[in-house]
């Protein structure tokens, strides 16, 4: 059976389709995606040519269950977005076998337009808008192509291009006007499984093993200047469990009942963490978050009520100089001095003999202690045994910040002050000609807090005391002579920082990226409020109801006056051109075209006012019918048009007359 009812180029058209719109989820795909897509196209123009035959029901049936048995085994779930798309896109390559009429082609098609959509679940940045218009172009050229007899890109492009422009005003209306509703249902999204970056947990090389990634954590705009890198801690979470291995947090903290009233001057800023699932916020501790759905616990961490999914804008406004004083109740003090037993005795034995100093000479005696041994700062620590703080400190003494934040947490609590780890960010990369702050995973960071009276929970950082320039200068510049810093990230623009164009290009690429993010991506329903207030003053539901019908309306009436078919001149052909230009000349000398007057009937008029003309007329007159009566785009057209621009501009009374044959 023959499909030869599909032109070629159409079908040409719909694999171009295909490969645009496959190709760009080939980081999710399995590889033989690709595979299959390749051996599914060869088959189908064997049927095109009518050396096969389309194939039956039961093969259909075993291509699909083979395709179902192949992604099971690939991703081994089918409760996550990632193998559900892969089925969607397996299932839009093997229709194919199953193109044989027009509809066919329609509906390939309309799952091409789905799976741009599906794309925005993965990624919402400008690139993935870019590649999304691209994708567009192609699909619209495909469904021209259904309507066209023969290949015409230049044709098609013009009128994608209208349909773009005609577009532009009802989403810009609809953009800024339509209500921005909550979603009806819940798919587990991508990363749904798992938090990424800093975890509610933390071992030995944990931390550490964020400084390979280069990837974004959050942006951070300020309303004044940005604070000093040094002062750039971005509290996350504390972890005050320690089991001898692992440190994890409390899970069952109480909740702040009202929140606390901080003095001093205050730095106001706009964060925006980057997609995710985010059961916490950072922020420069202590802080007030304008958010809702979030609400800060009696340790000064910042939770949400349910995991905020995607990328998530909050407002914060810190007061560096209020600390964190808080009443310590029995029970955090108990939760805050416990180790495990049978776990590091060298460790204990040490910090006993600074029991009988004062609380804050204790952390002075631990400062020296680590200040005066040979502490070597590595993003590459070797394994710890069974005693891991013993043989951190005594031992290998190699190591990241959660070692250090580690075993001091330990020292301070064997010698009876409370103590507890903070996990978040440290620093950040500035933006200066943006005005923001970029914090990538890499500025990943663990510090200690331990609790003074009168003083509250005091901020201890024991990697300053051992590797300063990680504080002071920022991970990009203390750890870029590291041989694991963004080992995972080969191609990261970061690595190629030392060149000043390549950092400018950097940076103004992310800039355009954040105000992407920041003012169309981040674009909620309290922007959209203040800006219909803005517009059109206090708002009710009857005011709404007539903004949404005028957004609705307008790029409609919009639409129909740049479609309407007004009756307009067209352009004329080239001969036609070229003959009106020979006629303004006879115009000139008196003798002028009467409307309805055919050419020859001009022509002969011509010869008999004026026979000085007539060789001259005629020879408009005959090579004017013959551009007119020949193929468009032939040899004899575009010769007859030649002769007929030639005579347009001689002078019809200097021509010279022709020779006898």
């Amino acid at each position: 059976m023959k499909a030869d009812y599909l032109s070629r180029h159409a079908l040409l058209w719909l694999f171009l389709a295909q490969v645009v719109v496959i190709v760009p989820r080939l980081d999710i795909l399995p590889l033989w995606t690709a595979l299959v897509w390749g051996v599914v196209v060869w088959w189908y123009l064997k049927i095109f040519r009518g050396d096969w035959r389309f194939p039956g029901r039961k093969v259909t049936w075993a291509l699909a269950a083979i395709a179902l048995l192949g992604i099971g085994f690939e991703y081994r779930t089918a409760m996550s977005l990632e193998p559900q798309v892969a089925l969607l896109i397996t299932a839009f390559i093997l229709k194919l076998l199953e193109l044989k009429t027009l509809r066919d082609h329609w509906l390939l098609l309309m799952l091409c337009y789905f799976l741009v959509a599906c794309g925005f679940i993965f990624s919402t940045s400008i690139s993935t808008v870019i590649i999304a218009v691209c994708q567009l172009l192609i699909l619209l050229m495909a469904q021209q192509a259904l309507f066209r007899p023969q290949a015409a890109v230049k044709p098609m492009l013009a009128s994608t291009g209208r349909v773009f422009a005609q577009s532009i005003p009802l989403m810009l209306i609809l953009f800024v006007v339509f209500p921005r509703f909550g979603p009806l249902w819940s798919v587990p999204l991508p990363g749904e499984s798992g938090t990424t970056g800093v975890s509610d947990s933390m071992s030995p090389g944990d931390v550490s093993k964020l400084s390979r990634s280069s990837e974004l954590a959050f942006r951070a705009s300020f309303t004044g200047n940005i604070p000093a890198q040094p002062d750039l801690y971005w509290r996350g979470l504390v972890l005050d469990s320690f089991d001898g291995r692992e440190w994890t947090r409390d899970r069952f903290g109480r909740r702040s009942e009202e929140p606390g009233t901080y003095t001093g001057p205050g730095v106001s800023y706009e964060v925006i963490l980057e997609h995710g699932v985010h059961e916490w916020l950072y922020v420069l501790a202590p802080a007030e978050v304008s958010r809702e759905g979030v609400s800060q616990d009696t340790k000064f961490q910042w939770l949400t009520r349910s995991a905020l999914i995607g990328r998530v804008r909050y407002e914060a406004t810190s007061y560096p100089e209020a600390g964190l004083k808080t009443a310590l109740e029995n029970y955090e003090r108990f939760r805050n001095l416990q180790l495990p037993s049978g776990y590091n005795p060298q460790a204990r034995a040490l910090a006993a003999n600074w029991r009988d100093l004062a609380p804050a000479e204790r952390v002075t005696a631990a400062q020296r202690f680590f200040r005066s041994a040979p502490f070597v700062y590595t993003l590459e620590p070797p394994v710890l045994g069974e005693h891991s703080v013993d043989d951190f400190i005594f031992g290998q003494r190699r190591g990241f910040c959660e070692h250090y934040a580690s075993s001091f947490v330990v020292l301070m609590r064997a010698a009876g002050v409370p103590a507890r780890i903070v996990v978040g960010y440290q620093g950040g990369e500035r933006n200066e000609s943006g005005g923001y702050l970029l914090v990538h995973q890499s500025d990943a960071h663990a510090w200690a807090e331990v609790w003074l009276e009168n003083s509250g929970w005091v901020r201890v950082d024991p990697t300053g005391w051992v590797a300063p320039d990680r504080i002071e200068l920022g991970a990009d510049i203390a750890l870029a002579g590291q041989s694991g810093f963004l080992a995972d990230s080969a191609v990261s623009l970061r690595r190629f920082s030392g060149l000043k164009f390549v950092y400018r290009l950097r940076l103004w690429l992310d800039q355009v990226e954040y105000q992407w993010v920041r003012w169309i991506v981040n674009f909620d329903s309290e922007r959209q409020w203040d800006i219909l207030n803005k517009l059109f003053g206090s708002i009710d539901n009857q005011r709404l109801a007539l903004i949404i019908l005028f957004a609705l309306a307008a790029p409609l009436v919009i639409s129909a006056l740049l479609t309407v078919s007004w009756r307009r001149r067209k352009p004329a052909v080239a001969e036609v051109r070229a003959y009106r230009r020979c006629c303004d000349k006879l115009k000139a000398q008196g003798l002028e075209r009467s409307a309805g007057e055919t050419p020859g009937d001009f022509a002969r008029r011509v010869a008999l006012t004026k026979p000085e003309l007539a060789e001259w007329i005629n020879a408009v007159t005959e090579q004017f019918t013959a551009a007119s009566y020949r193929p468009v785009g032939g040899v004899e057209h575009s010769e007859a048009v030649q002769s007929l621009r030639k005579l347009a501009r001689q002078n019809p009374l200097n021509r010279r007359p022709r020779k006898p044959s």
